[in-house]
């Protein structure tokens, strides 16, 4: 049965066959998906402009998409990769004297996200709850101003503002307090999405991680051949014209010259 171009005419038919150009397709595998060889599809495109342009539409699509991926990954990129933890408040702790409003859900998870240790010393057991900013200076028990301590820290550290304190202690650890900040800064950002639901089992996030792709080298040069080959391409042909002009002194002198000159004359 010889299949006609109408259908493929047709909005739904100039819709698939773009479809199939952004999914990639070269036009042998289209033809082929029509019911057509390739010749037909090409006789098509030639004489229907609509098929040639939805063809060509996906296909620049398809190509542009290519080459900023590309782009993207000879430049190299960041990204952030989240982790969701499922929390489940046990209940087992109390309130702040009742008039707390961090959870038991909270608490747990500034907990995990400190790997239940000791933000400062990294001692593990029991985990305080210690305020960052004092409560006497207008701190208040919530979960972007909590951060678990041992007793010890937590004790020791009593009042005092918490950066110039930890930096005054010989177990000072630059990444302790780096991670410090970064849990600060990511309750800040995600805090309002964490604890939505009351329910048992939740599924939130615990950790936020900013990772960072390196340049691809070979993406590099893969670009760079196709967008200046001139410059890049691994064999550069030289052209050249006309003669080559050398200057021998000898020219013009005569093959008993030049034996002589060599001290193979016969005298």
């Amino acid at each position: 049965m010889k299949i006609k171009s109408d259908y493929w005419r047709t909005k739904d038919g100039l819709i698939l066959l773009e479809g199939w150009a952004r999914d990639g397709l070269i036009d042998e595998e289209i033809a082929d998906k029509i019911g057509v060889s390739r010749s037909t599809l090409a006789s098509w495109k030639n004489k229907f402009p609509e098929i040639k342009t939805a063809l060509k539409k996906g296909k620049d699509v398809v190509d542009r998409e290519v080459e900023m991926s590309l782009l993207k990954r000879a430049r190299g990129f960041t990204y952030e990769e989240i982790t969701r933890e499922r929390l489940v408040d046990t209940g087992q702790s109390k309130r702040h004297g009742g008039e707390s409003e961090l959870t038991e859900e909270q608490w747990e998870f500034a907990q995990k996200y400190f790997d239940h240790q000791c933000c400062y010393c990294g001692s593990g057991g029991e985990m305080t709850k210690d305020h960052i900013k004092p409560l006497n200076h207008g701190g208040t028990l919530t979960v972007d101003n909590i951060i678990p301590a041992c007793r010890s820290c937590n004790s020791k550290k009593s009042d005092n503002e918490m950066m110039s304190w930890y930096q005054s202690t010989d177990y000072y650890d630059q990444y302790k307090m780096a991670k410090i900040q970064e849990y600060m800064k990511f309750i800040t950002r995600y805090g309002g999405n964490l604890f939505k639901s009351e329910d048992d089992g939740q599924l939130v996030i615990t950790k936020v991680v900013t990772k960072m792709v390196a340049p691809d080298t070979t993406a590099q040069i893969f670009w760079l051949k196709n967008r200046k080959p001139d410059d890049y391409r691994d064999k550069r042909e030289v052209e050249h014209s006309g003669g080559m002009a050398v200057n021998n002194p000898f020219s013009e002198l005569t093959k008993e010259q030049l034996l002589k000159i060599a001290g193979l004359d016969d005298e």
